[in-house]
């Protein structure tokens, strides 16, 4: 007995829809339909951008020529309090980029600095100097795990800072965990959390945005680190090659 033409007809329809849904899942798995990002999403040019040394005063502006939203920069101190560009505690005799020679540069620029603090030593001189510079509204802080907290607050009060957290990736989509790590970065007085992005999730994202906290994304260098990093549309993402997120952005 044949079907009447009407349901034929719809069978048809129903498939080509079926095909249309399946290719538009498998496209936007792939990357290739536009993406929903965040109106203010930023990317930072992690310390050593486009080839350029680390912690280099040579590296701020090249984060900055690049299209960077951000630049950063890692935060340690000598031994007589001076901070200093370093990741790792710095060798007396070795000359280094100075904070206040970055202060002066980020200065002149119409962007953003991620001051990395590795220890808090001094950070009453890093507040005096960035009052110095007039560049409040221009910095703020990552690197700052629950011990530094205190410091953060009682030594440099006002200036945004990021938790540093490390997120269990067998527990980023559920909603208990998520919560306790919601509740642990309002106590802490952060803006957000920055993490390693192959911690986080989707459902990590949402939630921090539905508690109008940031999610900050270290660090992608690839291609394809990149197309993950942006399929979670997170509030930023530091990368060593802004000039080719950028291009994948566009």
């Amino acid at each position: 007995m044949k079907k009447p033409i009407i349901l034929t007809a719809l069978g048809t329809v129903a498939t080509a829809v079926t095909a249309l849904c399946v290719a538009g899942y498998q496209k936007s798995m792939l990357g290739t339909l536009p993406l929903k990002l965040p109106k203010n999403m930023t990317v930072t040019a992690h310390t050593g951008c486009e080839k350029t040394k680390d912690n280099s005063l040579e590296s701020i502006t090249a984060g900055a020529e690049a299209g960077a939203d951000i630049v950063e920069i890692d935060l340690h101190f000598l031994s007589d309090g001076t901070p200093v560009l370093s990741h790792n505690k710095p060798e007396e005799t070795a000359s280094l980029p100075t904070f206040e020679s970055a202060l002066e540069i980020l200065s002149e620029l119409d962007i953003k600095m991620n001051i990395d603090v590795k220890v808090t030593d001094n950070m009453p001189e890093v507040y005096s100097l960035i009052k110095k510079y007039g560049v409040e509204d221009k910095v703020f802080f990552t690197g700052i795990e629950d011990v530094k907290v205190p410091a953060i607050k009682s030594d440099v009060p006002g200036i945004p800072y990021f938790l540093n957290v490390s997120v269990n990736s067998g527990k980023n989509t559920d909603l208990d965990y998520l919560s306790e790590l919601v509740s642990r970065v309002r106590l802490s007085g952060a803006i957000g959390i920055n993490m390693n992005f192959k911690e986080a999730s989707p459902e990590l994202v949402r939630y921090f945005r539905s508690e109008g906290l940031l999610v900050s994304l270290w660090t992608a260098n690839n291609k394809k680190d990149m197309s993950f990093c942006l399929k979670l549309c997170p509030d930023n993402i530091t990368t060593r090659k802004v000039t080719l997120l950028k291009s994948l952005i566009k």
